[in-house]
């Protein structure tokens, strides 16, 4: 799983190709945060739900059939090519592909032995890659993002929960001072966002 910033990245990189422009853009962008928004790990929100309801089942062996289960049940926005649910489906989908990269890349020790440390040193190697990028959120179109997300049963937003998201992105910083990609290399991190935005866009060109 990824940080808010490195959703936000590979978010942007996508559009890249989608060419979404304003209060689409918007959508898109905030639908990419929303299956982290009522967890509660960054910010408050007006209402907490858990991982498993926002992430579809995706505990354990589920995990991986998360974006198979968003996909079935709102199939008809996201071929139509709602932004917001486009957004939605994004994150589940690199949230499962960093995971399933991520644990390829390990030694059978570090995956038994020590995976904890391990899965932190994740975090760290993404952070770092992340450290010198900001983005930034438009405000304009929050009542819309809210009224757009009332389609989707596992989350429940208000405009307030959306403000604090866009103030924790404005005032986002990543310190790695002292620390070193160890699992990953900046060069090999790069590739796999772009193949993994790729695959995306390939996938979405289909709908």
């Amino acid at each position: 799983m990824a940080d808010w910033n490195t959703h936000l990245y590979c978010a942007h990189k996508a559009n890249e190709s989608l060419k979404f422009t304003g209060k689409e853009l918007d959508l898109f962008l905030y639908g990419n945060l929303l299956p982290d928004v009522n967890m509660g790990w960054i910010i408050t929100p007006d209402i907490r739900l858990m991982q498993d309801d926002t992430h579809f089942n995706g505990m354990g062996q589920g995990y991986f059939m998360s974006p198979r289960r968003f996909y079935a049940k709102y199939k008809k926005e996201i071929d139509s090519r709602n932004p917001l649910f486009l957004g939605y489906m994004f994150h589940l989908w690199l949230d499962v592909t960093i995971m399933t990269d991520f644990v390829s890349r390990l030694k059978m020790s570090d995956l038994v032995d020590d995976y904890e440390t391990t899965r932190r040193q994740k975090w760290y190697d993404m952070g770092i890659f992340i450290s010198s990028k900001h983005f930034s959120l438009s405000t304009n179109n929050l009542d819309d993002i809210v009224n757009e997300s009332k389609q989707i049963d596992e989350v429940k937003i208000s405009k307030n929960d959306l403000i604090k998201v866009s103030e924790f992105i404005k005032d986002f910083t990543s310190d790695m001072e002292g620390h070193e990609y160890k699992i990953y290399t900046q060069d090999a991190l790069y590739e796999f966002y772009e193949r993994t935005c790729q695959d995306f866009i390939n996938w979405c060109t289909k709908r």
